[in-house]
């Protein structure tokens, strides 16, 4: 399982990225990236499709953005 926190860890510049090119700034960005990051470590990391990941976060991010708007 720590490969697993690694791995969602490891995508945070590219979710910053994808936040900024949703028209968020620096700081909004860590901030809702933090927000989507801490709400799936309390979750079971097992239910994420392995081959998935990246498209599940970055739908999770996308639901924080359109929240924060």
């Amino acid at each position: 399982m720590p490969k697993r926190y690694s791995e969602l860890v490891a995508f945070g510049p590219e979710l910053c990225a994808e936040a900024r090119r949703a028209g968020r700034g620096i700081n909004e960005s860590y901030l809702v990236v933090h927000r989507v990051l801490s709400e799936v470590f309390s979750e079971d990391l097992s239910k994420i499709p392995e081959t998935n990941i990246k498209r599940h976060l970055s739908a999770r991010l996308q639901d924080q953005l359109k929240i924060r708007e």
